[in-house]
């Protein structure tokens, strides 16, 4: 009998929640469905757009695909095998071991694997983002020697522009204020899908 109460016991409870839950669910109001309210929804995911595409999508595909059309459409198959092959033994790994990669990587002679990662990841960090800051600075170069060149009666190097922007982004960073670095990235957006729609339908 005891058992018995105490399954009608719990079974009240949990009848209880569900209820509560559902009223909860049906007292929650839809979100705005309007165009300029479900841009404001993006959030950081406008951000982690515009930093996955870059020159290599927007200049190197297009001129690798002009230059030599179907010869390195074999790349393609090849690049995903091998990156098949990486996600799936590090998923089995940390599934059969719990650990993650970055600890398997201990595990080697002289943790080597931790050093290699380490030193590619400082180039990259290095190469990319230089290679980031100088196109982001050809824009805005090739912005004012077209527009004020003529007006100003000089052209600023494309260094300047390189550091002017490293440092705008930096201040951004340390300021630690997400906001702004959202209505950056929307303005930087906005920006250059205008410029974009102007060079097509020009």
């Amino acid at each position: 009998m005891d058992e018995v109460t105490t399954d009608n016991e719990n079974n009240s409870v949990d009848t209880q929640a569900l209820q509560n839950g559902e009223k909860t669910l049906s007292s929650l109001e839809l979100p705005d469905m309007s165009f300029s309210k479900m841009i404001g929804h993006f959030g950081p995911g406008i951000i982690l757009m515009m930093t996955g595409i870059g020159t290599s999508h927007i200049i190197t595909a297009p001129t690798a695909g002009g230059r030599f059309a179907y010869a390195l459409m074999w790349c393609i198959p090849v690049a995903y095998i091998f990156k098949y092959y990486g996600f799936e033994m590090a998923f089995r790994f940390t599934n059969a071991t719990g650990k993650s990669l970055i600890e398997a990587y201990g595990t080697q002679w002289k943790k080597w694997p931790l050093w290699y990662v380490m030193a590619t990841t400082l180039l990259q960090c290095v190469i990319g983002q230089a290679g980031r800051l100088i196109a982001a600075a050809a824009v805005l170069y090739f912005l004012f020697s077209y527009l004020f060149s003529e007006s100003l009666g000089f052209e600023i190097a494309i260094e300047y522009f390189a550091v002017l922007l490293g440092v705008f982004s930096v201040f951004i960073l340390l300021r630690g204020s997400y906001k702004i670095v959202e209505q950056v990235a929307k303005m930087g957006a906005r920006i250059s899908l205008s410029y974009h729609c102007l060079c097509v339908f020009r």
